[in-house]
């Protein structure tokens, strides 16, 4: 197996500044066991890593953009800080494999404000949004419903490619199949 640099875009460094804080990238697995909290430049990380708790692929790149998964703050790398693994690219906002269903649907409702929209649409889907984000388990007849009224009000957004991905790991199967989504 042969070791690699993370994988950065060619403008990233490992540091990454933000403000007056840096970051140093992290590599955490596909399941959100973090394998490293801290990456160096002289770090070489296999490509091929699986974690040692789930066997998953560590990642130490965003899948959508590439981007150094954000690691500790510079300082806290330093002096040994605590680091919390974050949920969402902090380059491209996409959420991370092991974003919970909460998160994917926060999301949803970033893509939402960026789209061209009638603005009593936009308030209605995030109000659907909001349900299926803060109700626990919802029957399948509930996630339906809630999921056509999004579907009828929302023009083009629910067959965006983005909006695709995410809501593949957000509605059950049957429910995708009956919405035609």
């Amino acid at each position: 197996m042969a070791l690699v640099r993370p994988r950065f875009p060619q403008h990233d460094l490992i540091e990454f500044k933000q403000g007056f804080a840096y970051y140093r990238a992290a590599a955490i697995c596909r399941r959100g066991h973090v394998a490293r909290s801290v990456l160096t430049p002289g770090d070489s990380y296999p490509d091929d890593s699986k974690c040692v708790a789930c066997g998953a692929l560590i990642l130490t790149g965003c899948p959508s953009c590439q981007m150094r998964i954000r690691g500790k703050r510079y300082s806290q790398a330093v002096l040994g800080g605590s680091f919390s693994r974050p949920s969402f690219c902090d380059c491209c906002g996409a959420a991370y494999p092991w974003a919970t269903k909460e998160e994917r649907i926060y999301e949803l409702e970033n893509i939402l404000d960026e789209e061209d929209m009638d603005e009593a649409d936009r308030v209605f889907i995030h109000d659907r949004l909001r349900e299926l984000r803060e109700a626990g388990d919802l029957d399948e007849k509930r996630e339906r419903q809630l999921w056509t009224q999004i579907r009828d009000r929302s023009g083009k957004f629910i067959k965006s490619e983005p909006v695709q991905k995410i809501a593949e790991t957000l509605i059950t199967a049957a429910v995708r199949n009956q919405l035609s989504i």
